[in-house]
């Protein structure tokens, strides 16, 4: 298995691997940000529900609010 050699190869490997995937993240900013917005404003409703209330209905009530909140913020920024 040649695909596991990677693994044997040494920390200088990984780090190579790493910094591949973050280039090639970075060209997708259009993606990520469709992603990355509605998920950060989901963390934080779960966030600050489960400060009001620490019950899992509590936390996916606040993500799930949260999402749909990014969500309506990411497409109201392409409003422009």
């Amino acid at each position: 298995m040649r695909g596991l050699n990677l693994l044997r190869q040494g920390p200088w490997a990984k780090l190579l691997a790493v910094v591949l995937v973050l280039t090639l993240v970075a060209g997708c900013q259009e993606g990520l940000a469709k992603v990355g917005i509605p998920l950060a404003y989901g963390l934080t409703g779960l966030c600050l529900a489960l400060l009001v209330s620490p019950t899992l209905t509590a936390a996916l009530v606040g993500f799930v609010v949260g999402c749909v909140l990014g969500a309506a913020v990411y497409n109201n920024s392409l409003k422009r």
